[in-house]
């Protein structure tokens, strides 16, 4: 996900870890709407890269908000987990992917990127995309999505330095700010947008147990069509497009801001699948067999309107299309009638 204007002046981080959604109003389908360079870069930069991980029976879309990559990794997967915290963007997934749902091949959870409700290995395979930015504790959410995947996936990382940070840098006189682990955080106290040493997401990614290589700089040439006139955009579109492909590569590790990593399990981890529940419609049991409580980490009992979670007690109802699996989420046994129509 991607903030609703360019980061711009320096606040402060965090007091700790916090979640950014945008169910503030922001409508994020919207913000696409001027975005076809950025659009098609990254859905063609993912359909050169999934196919690397290999064909995936589950695989896990991790913030994959309304669903606008679905179209990219339906054609690698035979079941997709999108997971998001936003109710306003799993809402609009669930009208976008109705049928995918009803099929049984997609389903829609909200959840904690760092306190998912899945077991280890659950997924063959994963992605995530525009979301690092916004993570006030990326080591904390790099290991837990890293646990629930079994082979590889791929991470999308907003550097902070790259060739135009670089550039900004010297001509500001302050280069030191690019070096060391630490991220930059620009944007607004409400939506901070963090920035990141490849380094220091890769040793991320191999304390979680994956080895990982740059695969793919992209957006080299980032809202290049957003500052020229609509008939020179046009004229130069090709030429940019062509230039793109060729920074992708040419650019790996260092030139584009978004710089996406393939990471690959270094030992095999077999996920140890549940029971699978009878008394819930087929389609669902698969999902259920890869699930735990984010809580307490207890097996889980389903329903078809809610799982439940015998060591805690907690109850994760279903949502007008999605399971809500945050722990402030959780209902008692009473409340869960109370959650079957249209979230608030």
């Amino acid at each position: 996900m991607t903030p609703p204007s360019e980061p711009s002046p320096e606040p402060s981080p965090p007091a700790g870890p916090r979640i950014v959604d945008y169910d503030s109003g922001f409508d994020y389908c919207a913000f696409w709407g001027n975005r076809d360079y950025e659009h098609w870069v990254e859905a063609r930069t993912l359909g050169r890269l999934l196919p690397r991980l290999g064909r995936a029976r589950w695989f896990a879309d991790f913030g994959g908000g309304f669903g606008r990559n679905s179209p990219q990794y339906n054609a690698v997967a035979e079941h997709v987990i999108l997971v998001d915290f936003s109710v306003t963007q799993l809402s609009r997934a669930a009208e976008r992917l109705a049928p995918e749902i009803q099929a049984g091949k997609v389903h829609l959870i909200r959840a904690d990127l760092g306190q998912l409700p899945l077991i280890d290995s659950a997924v063959d395979a994963a992605m995530v995309v525009r979301v690092l930015h916004h993570m006030t504790d990326l080591e904390r959410c790099l290991r837990e999505m890293s646990r629930v995947v079994e082979r590889r996936w791929l991470v999308d990382v907003p550097i902070k330095h790259h060739a135009l940070a670089r550039l900004r840098s010297v001509r500001q006189g302050t280069p030191g700010r690019l070096r060391g682990p630490d991220p930059i955080v620009t944007g607004s106290t409400e939506y901070p947008f963090y920035t990141f040493q490849l380094a220091a997401v890769r040793n991320c990614l191999r304390l979680a147990g994956f080895r990982s290589h740059a695969a793919a700089s992209v957006n080299n040439f980032r809202r290049w069509d957003q500052v020229l006139l609509p008939g020179i955009v046009s004229g130069l579109r090709p030429l940019v497009y062509s230039m793109e492909l060729a920074a992708q590569r040419l650019g790996r590790g260092w030139w584009g801001p978004s710089q996406f990593l393939l990471a690959t399990r270094s030992r095999a981890q077999v996920a140890q699948l549940g029971a699978r529940p009878s008394a819930i419609a087929p389609q669902l049991a698969e999902l259920a067999r890869r699930t735990r409580c984010p809580r307490c980490h207890y097996d889980l009992s389903w329903s078809d309107s809610d799982a439940h979670c015998a060591a805690c007690g907690s109850r994760y109802p279903r949502r007008a299309g999605f399971w809500d699996f945050t722990v402030a989420g959780a209902v008692p046994p009473r409340s869960v009638g109370q959650l079957t129509g249209p979230p608030g």
